[in-house]
Order: C-alpha cells, then structure tokens, then sequence
C-alpha cells in the first residue's frame, strides 16, 4: 500500500475519546471480545462492550494478570455503547470509552469453561453487604476480592476505582498504608461490583480529565472515608447516584449520536 494511502486509512480509523465521562462520546471504538485470558463479558445483548483501545488493553492486561497470579477470572459488565453517549438507564457515566464495571463476585464455573450466551445474559452483581446494608457480609466476602482491586489499582492508567464505603474501609483495613490505596474511592451502590475509570488517552485532545485527586489524600482511608458514614454524607452521595439529567454533550458528539436536541457544552 502505498505510504501515504496507509498513513490516511491509519488516521481515519483513530480512536478518540470525546468530553467528559459524564457528557461525551467516543469515535470509532474497540470492541473487546466476548472473553480472553482470564475474563468474559456478560449480558452480551446490552451492546456495551465498546471502548477506547486502553480500556481495552487495560482489561485484558487485568484477566492475564488476575488468571496467572490467582487462577481466576473477572466478569465484565458495560463498557460503553458503540459511539458512546448517554446510556438509557441508571448510567451517567460510561460515556467516552474509559469506564467499565467489574463483577467482584466470582462464578463458580467461569474458572472451568466460558459461560453460555444465555447464562451470561442472567448474572448480575451479587452485593457484599449485611441484609441492613451497615456493613460487609463476612460470609460473602473472599480476599480474592482485595487483590483484584489491588491490581485494577496499581496501574497507571487508572484514574479512579469506585466501590462501596464499605469495601473502601475494608480494603483499608487490611492495606492500610498501601498508596493505591489513594484511587479506590468510594461511592454508594458499587457494592457488588466495582468500577473502574482511566485518565484521557493521550491520542484524544478533546477528552475532558476528571480533576485529579486531592494533595492531601494519602490513602484516603481516615477522614476523607470517614465522611461517607456521617448522616450527611449518606443523605447527599445517595442521591448525586440516583439523580439523572441531560448533559452537555460536546457538538463533536450531537453529529457522531445524532442527538441534535442535545445542548453544546
């Protein structure tokens, strides 16, 4: 092919994450497959296993390293849709090919052989917490759990890891001055899966970074976990995690969703 025809097919086909996590999009997307060394995707028929090609090498490079280093295998969950964009149900974020969700429960065949088409259509996350959702459930809870965060973490593509208050001050129990500590954040629900968000690819200008974490959080597992177990912060977590609106989509988004009746940033 001739060097010139190859350079343009190459650009044509780059990948750029577009706006922020919570109001954006993402042009042409990777697809990660159905399942790999130490991972598969459930609930195929939602269509949300697209994403930017870190994420995507970022979750195979976790299946390698949970499938050699524990003999285990993660169940992934929503990416984002095809172009990205705002998600018809309980999602805000998801929207720029940088997030995806990882069941922290493990299936006791995964290890054994791939999950059927159908089976994958009916697992859901399966929450750690007591019945009365005050704490973690001992007999639910598996210290697999604690390293799979532990690896998710450790790389530097990773801006943030959310998961439930609750699993935050456990892993801080046991980790307590490990400093990847620092990017599992907590966030009500996650307490059956957890969520995982990489910083703007450096190949997308148009990305929009979440600020970064503050100076003084070391660990993040004294007064800054603290506050979520105060009445006010349960009152106003829960409901920044239920509420919904429309974003502010950039206008390189309204033409790749054809979503005109959206507002430009």
């Amino acid at each position: 092919m001739c060097p010139l025809l190859q350079s343009y097919g190459e650009e044509a086909q780059k990948t750029q994450s577009i706006g922020y996590y919570t109001a954006g999009c993402i042009e042409n997307a990777v697809m990660l497959p159905a399942d790999g060394e130490g991972f598969q995707v459930i609930r195929l028929s939602r269509n949300r296993y697209y994403g930017h090609p870190e994420l995507i090498n970022y979750i195979k490079s976790l299946g390698r390293a949970v499938s050699v280093s524990m003999g285990s295998t993660i169940l992934i969950g929503d990416l984002s849709q095809r172009n990205g964009g705002p998600m018809p149900d309980e999602h805000n974020s998801h929207q720029n090919g940088l997030d995806v969700d990882i069941l922290l429960w493990q299936h006791p065949v995964v290890t054994k052989r791939l999950l059927t088409p159908d089976e994958r259509e009916h697992i859901h996350p399966v929450s750690l917490l007591t019945p009365d959702n005050k704490g973690i459930d001992g007999s639910r809870w598996n210290h697999i759990y604690a390293n799979i965060l532990k690896l998710a973490a450790l790389s530097n593509r990773v801006e943030r890891v959310f998961v439930n208050p609750f699993i935050k001050r456990k892993l801080c129990q046991t980790y307590r001055d490990e400093k990847w500590l620092r990017k599992i954040r907590p966030w009500w629900g996650h307490d059956g899966h957890f969520h995982v968000r990489l910083r703007c690819p450096d190949d997308s200008p148009l990305c929009k970074p979440q600020p970064p974490i503050p100076d003084g959080i070391t660990n993040g597992c004294d007064s800054d976990l603290n506050q979520w177990f105060t009445n006010e912060g349960k009152v106003i977590s829960r409901v920044k995690t239920k509420e919904t609106y429309q974003p502010r989509l950039p206008k390189e988004c309204l033409k790749l969703l054809g979503k005109e009746d959206y507002h430009l940033r």
